[in-house]
């Protein structure tokens, strides 16, 4: 009975590697600044708002991390109904000349958590809190930065 429930917790794990192929499934705002400063407060939004950063690419525009890792590491040894975590991809990508669209991606760490945490509002007002005022302002372009990639605002 262990080696099946152990099989079936690792399936259902959901490692920050696998948000990657998450990119343009999350909620995306669009921003007006060059991108090595609006990478650097993309960093630090995604650690004020309490992720640990497991890995960030500053050339491909992506930062996977994850709200915790839980002590118990052996799936035999989790509580099935108890929280265990969840995995947060920060993703940038040029929309035109320094405007440039975040996307926050927020999955639990496994299939079955029953109360997953959404870090997408976290990490944009972090985010937000860090920016000049007209990084975020809403320009024209920023509007149909929005129109075009059909985003849903949050």
């Amino acid at each position: 009975m262990a080696a099946p429930l152990a099989a079936l917790l690792a399936g259902a794990c959901l490692a920050t590697g696998g948000l990657l192929e998450s990119r343009g499934t999350g909620t995306t705002r669009c921003y007006r600044l060059e991108y090595e400063a609006l990478w650097e407060r993309v960093v630090e939004a995604v650690r004020y708002a309490g992720l640990v950063i497991e890995r960030a690419n500053v050339e491909n525009g992506f930062v996977l991390a994850h709200s915790y890792r839980p002590d118990i590491e052996d799936p035999e040894e989790m509580a099935l109904e108890a929280d265990q975590g969840e995995v947060v991809g920060v993703f940038v990508e040029d929309e035109g000349p320094d405007v440039w669209a975040v996307e926050v991606v927020s999955r639990a760490r496994f299939a079955f958590d029953p109360s997953p945490r959404d870090w997408t509002g976290p990490v944009f007002l972090a985010l937000e809190n860090r920016l000049p005022a007209e990084a975020s302002a809403p320009h024209e372009d920023l509007a149909a930065c929005s129109r075009v990639r059909r985003l849903t605002p949050v």
